[in-house]
């Protein structure tokens, strides 16, 4: 039996598209082995605008890989988008699996038909976000900001630089962005504490606990990082009576959802010096406002929700997609599918 296949939309982030405007960025290679994924797949790559307008692929698909707005169409002006419209084109009685190429699913809850299977990109862009992480902590502990700006000025300026041995990240969030990026710090020698919704063990982690413990793990913390999905659980989560519990002097990064952190009482932590730096790929508004705080607030590093920034995150992508239609056409479990109801 065949197995129809459509590619839409752009990965947040990817290099090199062919048109990124069209959502075309599958290379010649990549083509070739979702082709190969299973017997008798076709594959249409089709262009946003085409599937925007309501114009649906040549035949009814069984699976998808999409970048889309879904339900939230403050996304649809971001390049090579699939709006919520060009996505019902695409939801009809023979598709078996949505692969979303983002890693959120609060987007596509209420969205993924009954009886379709959903699955993520978790996992895709996790090395490389963690390495931003890890880059941004370096950074800090190390004075780069401050070095790069007396070498701007030719000052030879010797600098309290600190190690990063022996001091405590907590992480909210244990999946793969998290583990990944408490896997690197522990080698930097640093103490590495996991915080989820059960407590439950997790490799990667020195020890880990619940959420209900947050305000206990971050008054061990020297620096926090925030890698957890947006739930109803989690909106709102990090506010500021969260961040006061935080040593002083403390370094914050999220590179999960703006909505997880009172942005307010962020950029007043820094303001007033009781957070050292902080490390913001996310935001509620994207972009960032011009007179938002965050901007001019001391130690901040602003990032444009790119921290999964990478040559390789095309090649991951496909990599997840054809595996998963392997399974699919063999009757075996799917990976990284997301329970709708917790919207993970």
């Amino acid at each position: 039996m065949a197995l129809n296949v459509v590619v839409a939309g752009l990965p947040k982030a990817v290099q090199h598209a062919q048109d990124p405007d069209e959502g075309l960025w599958l290379t010649d290679e990549q083509r070739a082995r979702v082709l190969g994924a299973a017997p008798d797949v076709r594959l249409e790559h089709l262009p946003v605008s085409q599937l925007n307008a309501g114009r649906g692929p040549e035949r009814a698909p069984h699976a998808i890989m999409v970048e889309t707005s879904g339900s939230k169409p403050s996304l649809d002006v971001e390049q090579g988008i699939l709006t919520r419209s060009g996505l019902d084109v695409l939801l009809g009685p023979e598709l078996r699996l949505l692969q979303s190429m983002s890693a959120g699913a609060e987007h596509l809850v209420g969205v993924v038909p009954d009886g379709v299977a959903f699955a993520n990109a978790s996992g895709v862009s996790a090395p490389a976000i963690a390495e931003t992480v890890i880059a941004g902590l370096l950074a800090d502990a190390k004075m780069l900001r401050e070095r790069w700006r007396h070498q701007a000025a030719r000052a030879w300026v010797e600098l309290p630089a600190r190690e990063l041995s022996d001091t405590v990240l907590v992480v909210l969030g244990t999946g793969n962005i998290g583990a990944s990026t408490a896997r690197i710090a522990r080698v930097l020698g640093i103490r590495t504490i996991g915080v989820n919704r059960t407590g439950q063990p997790v490799d990667g982690f020195d020890e880990t606990t619940t959420t209900e413990h947050l305000h206990d793990a971050l008054a061990r913390a020297d620096h926090f990082v925030i890698a957890a999905p947006l739930t109803p659980a989690t909106r709102g989560l990090v506010d500021a009576t969260a961040l006061a519990a935080m040593k002083p002097g403390g370094w914050v990064a999220n590179v999960a959802r703006g909505a997880i952190h009172d942005a307010d009482a962020l950029a007043a932590a820094l303001h007033d010096g009781h957070l050292r730096g902080a490390l913001i790929d996310c935001h509620v508004t994207e972009p960032l406002p011009a007179d938002d705080p965050l901007w001019a607030a001391p130690g901040a590093t602003v990032l444009p929700h790119d921290s999964h920034a990478s040559q390789l995150l095309g090649d991951r992508q496909v990599d997840l997609f054809v595996d998963n239609l392997s399974r699919l056409s063999q009757g075996r479990p799917l990976r990284n599918l997301v329970d709708l109801s917790r919207g993970y």
